[in-house]
């Protein structure tokens, strides 16, 4: 029999007595966290200052706490609804709570509102880029443009959609207009160096040179680098470079991958399935990761493990063609 144990006297006492308290606000209590206690205790006595929902809000976004966030940005504005910053951080908060048309939404009427804000319409277009909307991205800078032909993030931007379309050459020809405005644009030089990689074009050497001079331990120009090496047919060179990615940071994950990929050319499976176990530790939620494990173990005849991970990688990205028929092979 289930015991039921009595309130002790004194915790009842406690308890009736806090009725008559004036109640704690609901984030100290439900959160426990000294910097939300500080700036809700603020609050509490400068009710109607902005500035303190913002920074309570920044917190809540930092703890992933994405209601509260937005809940507090929204008081917020209720006092300044003319804060572009307030409204880039709604919009922030929204996009990485999901909230795909509420983000997209705050941004367009704040254009509407202020139709020569630059920054707002490069995060839409940023935004709409990342959700893979390319016209909607497009039409967005079209209205930077039509006001400053020139202007180099511009570029950068249309750079970043044709390429995502698959035009290279248009995204090539964007990249440089940057480089006219902007000559040493580390971005824009590291996607030129990428576009050439994919080509074989030696050019690709060029570009990511002049990026490695501006940063030269970030691990995405080596990564690219091995990925040039790999595209030439250059494993060995290619394996050199993907390592020293992984030395600059070893949770990049497609570094890993690519190694395992460049084993798996060598024939030398046992080595490529355990740079693919790292890649999946280092990322648990990134289908390749599976997808080329599987094809690791199916080579190694371990059919049981490959189709687990095959399914996995399903699992985590249902539309992954190439584990599709990899699975069907298996059966």
């Amino acid at each position: 029999m289930k015991k039921h144990s009595l309130f002790p006297i004194w915790i009842f006492a406690i308890l009736l007595s806090s009725c008559f308290r004036d109640p704690e606000p609901e984030a100290v209590i439900q959160y426990q966290n000294p910097a939300i206690t500080s700036v809700s205790k603020q609050i509490e006595y400068n009710p109607n200052d902005s500035e303190l929902y913002l920074s309570r809000a920044s917190l809540f976004y930092e703890m992933e706490h994405y209601d509260e966030a937005i809940k507090d940005m929204k008081k917020a504005m209720s006092f300044d609804s003319s804060s572009l910053a307030y409204r880039h951080v709604l919009s922030d908060i929204y996009f990485d709570a999901g909230k795909n048309n509420e983000a997209l939404g705050i941004l367009e009427e704040t254009i509407g509102l202020f139709p020569a804000s630059e920054p707002t319409i490069l995060k839409l277009s940023e935004f709409q880029y990342i959700l893979k909307l390319n016209d909607a991205a497009i039409a967005t800078i079209d209205k930077l443009m039509d006001v400053e032909p020139e202007h180099s993030e511009g570029h950068y931007m249309y750079g970043r959609i044709y390429s995502q379309k698959g035009e290279k050459a248009k995204a090539i020809s964007h990249y440089k207009k940057v480089l006219e405005q902007r000559p040493r644009h580390f971005d824009a030089l590291l996607e030129l160096g990428t576009l050439y990689s994919l080509d074989k074009s030696k050019k690709a050497l060029i570009y990511l040179g002049e990026a490695m001079k501006l940063a030269p331990n970030n691990p995405d120009i080596v990564f690219e680098m091995g990925n040039y090496h790999r595209f030439q047919g250059n494993n060995d060179k290619a394996l050199e470079h993907y390592k020293q990615v992984t030395f600059l940071d070893n949770q990049y994950t497609d570094a890993h991958i690519n190694a395992g990929i460049v084993m798996m050319d060598k024939k030398e499976f046992e080595k490529a399935e355990d740079f693919f176990n790292i890649a999946v530790e280092t990322d648990p939620s990134y289908p390749s990761a599976y997808y080329y494990r599987g094809i690791a173990s199916a080579y190694l005849g371990n059919d049981a493990k490959a189709k687990s991970d095959l399914q996995t990688a399903l699992e985590l990205a249902p539309s992954y063609e190439e584990a599709k028929e990899a699975l069907l092979e298996l059966k």
